[in-house]
């Protein structure tokens, strides 16, 4: 992928903000608030299952237990559903890395934030990303907003890189495709975190966060420091 190019994006895919909260159940269930999560991870899991063709808007509404009448109150079409999942899987680590790159600090510990936040926010998504990941390519204009925004993620986790190549904190590494396996090893995390894990999401973060810091260091004895220096800036808000 070019640096600091991709075309220009056609149809915006985002969809619109959930929807009001209230559409009766088909079943017994309470309602309980805005359904919109629920809905999401549905038609997440549900994709994954069947596909996007093989996942009708008849049998999201029956997984959260609604009527399909009350599912076009949220959602009018499946386009949008697949539109939110999408424009969600960037909103978190866009916001992320903004906050970890305004609060300052080194490259290195920048980067060991990241990563501990990042790992944080997978794991908490009500969807698979890799699902995110699948809808997106087979469409990539109109999920040209999605393509463009995860450039920017990519550019803005290498500008760290870069900088930290630089100074010399950091060994010297192409900083395109380290920040993009670093992305890559967070999201992998997810993959087996959502299966069931005996560990706490903060472990794994810090553990992974350890493994890449480590690894990139010039001087690989400066860890302790690094950790040091990204508890002192704090925790990184989703």
């Amino acid at each position: 992928m070019a640096d600091d190019a991709r075309p220009e994006p056609g149809a915006d895919a985002r969809a619109e903000a959930p929807r009001r909260a209230g559409r009766p159940r088909a079943d017994a269930r309470a309602v309980t608030g805005d359904p919109t999560d629920e809905i999401l991870a549905a038609a997440s899991r549900l994709i994954g299952e069947l596909g996007v063709g093989g996942t009708p808007m008849s049998r999201n509404a029956a997984e959260v237990g609604l009527k399909q009448s009350s599912l076009y109150y949220y959602f009018r079409r499946k386009e949008e559903i697949l539109a939110a999942l999408v424009a969600r899987a960037n909103v978190v680590p866009l916001e992320l890395i903004k906050q970890v790159t305004d609060d300052g600090g080194s490259a290195a510990a920048q980067l060991y934030r990241y990563v501990q936040a990042d790992v944080a926010a997978l794991c908490a998504l009500p969807f698979d990303i890799n699902d995110i990941h699948r809808i997106a390519v087979r469409d990539p204009v109109e999920f040209a907003s999605y393509w463009k925004e995860r450039e920017s993620l990519e550019r803005q986790l290498a500008r760290i890189i870069r900088r930290g190549t630089a100074d010399g904190q950091l060994r010297s590494v192409d900083p395109k495709l380290t920040a993009l396996t670093v992305l890559s090893n967070d999201e992998g995390v997810q993959n087996w975190y959502r299966l069931g894990s005996r560990w706490k999401v903060e472990a794994i973060g810090s553990q992974l966060a350890d493994l890449v810091v480590g690894g990139l260091l010039a001087d690989a004895s400066q860890l302790p420091q690094i950790q040091r220096e990204a508890a002192d800036l704090g925790p990184v808000a989703s």
